[in-house]
């Protein structure tokens, strides 16, 4: 069928944009199709294969077949993979990234089995998903690219796709422009996420639908009426039409003096939410944002956490400063990842021993017991603690058997850090108000390649690192990187210093980094 769909897709533009079909390439063979599915060691579905039957792909000056994003040949294609593929390791999860419906796309950057069709010229693509997440289908068509946080699964398949784009041309649901003698084309009008939904709404209406039933005008004219004035005031001023403020996937509401969060329980798509420093006490009306990934709750004087058990999606939860004293709810969610809850009255951190996923975590005045818990969190890679004055080398010593990767202290008085040595995966280490006499034994941690010194962080003997062979970065003051920048056997990057410099000091740290 997509043979049949794409001769009609060209036939109804070919009296608008005549050029399309002059800059389609001819067929693919299934040779060429196989070498490129070895190359990838993939298997591409039969749909993609019938697709670069068609066309493999178009010239670099074409139109763009679909709408407007140029398709790749399949040699184009192969190079932009394995740019991709090449940078995978590193960045793989870079950023904040969400899956649109949830569940469906590894919320990650980089996925060696996204396999672009078209592209846009400046990194981002529309392609097919060979390795879906749990809800999601082998071949499935989704966006992503250098600038795609967002990630929509806009058709089941590449069928869905293509036909979507033949019922779009059918309805002239389109704009074909002309720009220095070239023809071009877009979607509706030239709005991307537009496109995204549309398609998405085509192809996946009854799984979409089943999350957000947007309200009729009547309906959101009413809901808009029970709610506080500060509320419509907001609402409006947010959105250029407030019917679109239930459908955001990223809402912001930072110091907003809120006293409560009544404006969002019809806010089921939203994905990242920033609640920090309001006056809000009750987040009942949160059950309803079952999409949530991201959570900001900083400075609220909220204590009872029990809403947030319902979100089976939250990823990142920031609590500190607020009142909240109870993390038993919190035991239920099952993708919770990342949890902050400094400057809180928290004691008990028993709830957090069986949330498998959570690898991060941040805390405050911890207590002799609370080592102890955290020491049995086998799951933890990432910790920070502040104001841990109070704990023993003990204390310390049990918390080196985890297998953190970085360690984070703010606050704390040490003559050495024989206590930290047990950590032989650590590989990031930052103090911030840390005395420290003696730093000798950071050169014997063998996986340590981050050193930072921020402020009032005061180290003796500091020399003594620079036979470390594992460190790749350091940030200090200028008088720590004068200590220690010529006494490294390896490159070290000394690109960044923190504190007040001089002029003449400024000149030094220059002259170092250029060479």
């Amino acid at each position: 069928m997509i043979g049949t769909w794409m001769e009609e897709i060209k036939s109804i533009l070919r009296t608008e944009l005549s050029s399309l079909e002059d800059f389609l390439l001819p067929p693919a063979g299934d040779v060429e199709i196989a070498q490129v599915e070895q190359a990838m060691n993939i298997t591409f579905p039969d749909e993609w294969k019938q697709l670069y039957h068609t066309h493999n792909g178009e010239s670099r000056s074409g139109p763009g077949l679909f709408f407007g994003l140029q398709f790749l040949s399949l040699n184009e294609m192969l190079s932009e993979w394995k740019i991709w593929s090449d940078l995978e390791s590193d960045y793989q999860e870079l950023g904040d990234h969400y899956s649109i419906p949830s569940g469906w796309v590894k919320e990650q950057y980089i996925n060696r089995k996204w396999i672009p069709f078209c592209h846009d010229g400046g990194g981002n693509h529309l392609g097919i998903d060979l390795d879906p997440d749990e809800n999601g289908v082998v071949g499935q068509v989704i966006n992503f690219g250098r600038d795609e946080e967002t990630k929509f699964v806009i058709a089941h398949n590449l069928g869905e796709f293509i036909h979507f784009m033949r019922n779009t041309v059918r309805e002239g649901n389109y704009t074909v422009e002309q720009e220095d003698g070239m023809g071009y084309w877009m979607y509706g009008r030239n709005d991307q996420a537009r496109l995204l939904r549309d398609a998405q709404q085509f192809a996946l209406g009854d799984v979409v639908s089943s999350t957000s039933v947007p309200a009729s005008a009547t309906e959101f004219a009413d809901w808009m009426g029970r709610l506080s004035l500060p509320w419509q005031d907001l609402i409006r001023m947010e959105n250029a039409a407030p019917e679109d403020f239930e459908r955001q996937y990223r809402i912001y509401l930072t110091d907003e003096n809120l006293t409560d969060v009544s404006g969002l329980e019809r806010c089921k798509e939203v994905r990242e939410l920033s609640l920090s420093r309001n006056q809000v006490t009750d987040i009942q009306p949160l059950v309803h944002c079952r999409e949530l990934k991201n959570l900001y709750l900083i400075k609220n004087p909220i204590s009872d956490l029990r809403p947030l058990s319902r979100l089976p999606y939250l990823y990142y939860l920031n609590i500190s400063g607020t009142a909240v004293s109870d993390l038993s709810p919190l035991a239920e969610l099952p993708r919770l990842t990342q949890l902050d809850c400094s400057d809180t009255p928290v004691e008990d951190y028993r709830p957090l021993t069986g949330i498998a996923t959570l690898t991060d975590l941040t805390i405050s005045s911890p207590s002799h017991e609370t080592a102890q818990i955290i020491s049995s969190m086998r799951q933890l890679r990432h910790l920070t603690v502040n104001e841990a004055y109070a704990w023993r080398l003990q204390d310390w010593q049990q918390i080196a058997t985890l297998p953190l990767t970085s360690l984070k202290v703010n606050g704390a008085a040490w003559n050495d850090v024989e206590h930290l040595r047990a950590l032989d995966q650590l590989q990031e280490l930052s103090l911030q108000n840390v005395r420290l006499d003696d730093a000798s034994a950071l050169a014997h941690m063998p996986s340590l390649q981050k050193l930072s010194l921020l402020q009032n962080t005061d180290v003796g003997e500091l020399v003594n690192i620079t036979s470390s062979p594992t460190l790749r970065s350091f940030l200090g003051s200028f008088v720590q990187f004068d200590q220690v920048k010529d006494g490294f056997v390896q490159n070290v990057d000394f690109s960044s210093l923190i504190g007040d410099v001089t002029d003449e000091q400024r000149e030094v740290w220059s002259n170092y980094n250029r060479r």
